[in-house]
């Protein structure tokens, strides 16, 4: 994708025909910010982020976005591979994600952070948004499903 940018490419959209999503977010993330300063929350997202952003390189996945609280990956694109690899992957990224948190330390004394996980596997269209800032972007009924898998996990699970 970066190539296709630096080639001039405009139109960068592909199909992928099985991919698997991932979607967390931490469980009671406004009442943990609302005890926070803003430069306090930071710092824990940071943390936090940091080290998934560890995990995905160790299980080779895509960080497609983070919004808040809220984490999106992706397995089996941008590089197209083979369906099941990918989802295993994606599987084991989510426990290490869960395991992470499980020894992740929260500033606020008693605390103890959880979030919720959704994984689904389908079809999707990517492509890149925007040209002053272009993102990689994710669309289709599978990003929607993975979404919903998520808000309706119990905290330290993952849906599938």
């Amino acid at each position: 994708v970066i190539q296709q940018l630096q080639d001039g490419e405009s139109d960068i959209v592909q199909q992928f025909s099985t991919v698997t999503i991932l979607f967390s977010d931490i469980v009671g993330y406004t009442s943990i910010s609302s005890e926070l300063t803003p430069l306090q929350v930071v710092s824990l997202l940071n943390d936090l982020f940091s080290s998934f952003d560890e995990l995905t390189q160790k299980n080779n996945v895509y960080k497609v976005e983070t919004i808040g609280d809220a984490l999106m990956c992706v397995s089996g694109c941008p590089k197209e591979e083979e369906p099941r690899e990918a989802a295993a992957r994606m599987a084991r990224m989510a426990q290490d994600m869960i395991h992470c948190v499980a020894n992740f330390k929260c500033p606020i004394p008693g605390v103890k952070l959880k979030i919720r996980i959704g994984l689904h596997s389908g079809p999707v269209v990517a492509g890149v948004v925007g040209t002053r800032m272009p993102r990689y972007c994710l669309f289709g009924d599978t990003v929607n499903t993975a979404s919903r898998m998520e808000s309706t996990s119990l905290p330290m699970k993952i849906q599938v």
